[in-house]
């Protein structure tokens, strides 16, 4: 059962600088491509309309339209493992508040 903070948070959503926000150290220290940009795009528009995202959710559409394989047919290894610490701290935060 999701606590009240979540639930309104699913409802509201993350605002947008907060969840750009959330990201923009990934974004500035890495010289990303442009595939890279709009799924990382794709990701914080998801967060501002939806406030959490499940992590399966990287390898469905619609972050399958910019790669098959999703967050793995994008980023190597090392990022995935950035990406997915940076949702964590996202929707772990939507939990704690």
């Amino acid at each position: 059962q999701p606590k009240t903070s979540e639930f309104i948070r699913g409802i509201v959503g993350l605002d947008i600088n907060a969840a750009q926000t959330a990201f923009a150290d990934f974004i500035q220290t890495g010289s990303l491509r442009v595939d890279q940009m709009t799924f990382i795009n794709n990701i914080i528009s998801y967060l501002s309309s939806n406030g959490i995202i499940d992590k399966k959710m990287l390898f469905e559409a619609p972050f399958t339209n910019i790669h098959d394989q999703g967050l793995f047919g994008v980023f190597d290894d090392a990022e995935v493992v950035q990406v997915i610490k940076l949702i964590d701290r996202v929707n772990l935060n939507a939990l704690a508040a």
